[in-house]
């Protein structure tokens, strides 16, 4: 069974299995009841320091993993959410609003690598496994698998790199 990674906000699941926030504060909204929140396990959250340092941007989305990795490197707890995932199916629980950039991501590659499994994210990590494109990354899918390429009055598909090309005097072959 893969460890799985699920905003906090999205409806549970059975096949969630065992669900455990990995969040350092409780989620704004989400009533402790209504999240079925089998597990907080709050000690595996970044430090208060690295979140704010973090601040999911972007650009310091690959040194946060760094420095994420070097405070789980002696956590206990982490250990505890290794041999938990060796017993069946796990979902982490997240609150943040980018589900491309945080540190579920991370957490669950670590585990899937630490316990042998294989981590279910959309994006790859370190250790982690490619499973498929999120919706952040749709723009960089080819349009034709979309279905949203762009075709010319006649239908034909068009050429986006044509407007890089010089243009040459269309001939008419039916004469």
């Amino acid at each position: 069974m893969p460890v799985k990674i699920k905003r906090v906000y999205d409806e549970p699941d059975a096949s969630d299995g065992l669900r455990i926030l990995v969040d350092r504060l409780w989620p704004r909204g989400v009533a402790k009841d209504k999240a079925r929140v089998d597990l907080w396990a709050r000690e595996v959250a970044p430090s208060s320091d690295l979140r704010k340092w973090f601040a999911h941007r972007e650009d310091r989305w690959e040194a946060f993993q760094r420095r994420y990795r070097a405070e789980l490197a002696e956590n206990a707890t982490l250990d505890e959410l290794c041999a938990e995932s060796g017993r069946g199916a796990v979902t982490l629980l997240y609150a943040a609003r980018d589900e491309c950039i945080n540190h579920a991501r991370v957490l669950a590659a670590i585990i899937a690598e630490k316990s042998g499994r294989h981590a279910e994210v959309d994006q790859t990590d370190e250790g982690a496994l490619e499973v498929s494109s999120p919706p952040c990354f749709l723009h960089e899918l080819d349009p034709s698998w979309l279905g949203t390429e762009s075709r010319d009055a006649s239908g034909e598909t068009a050429d986006r790199e044509a407007d890089q090309r010089p243009s040459r005097p269309k001939t008419d072959r039916a004469k």
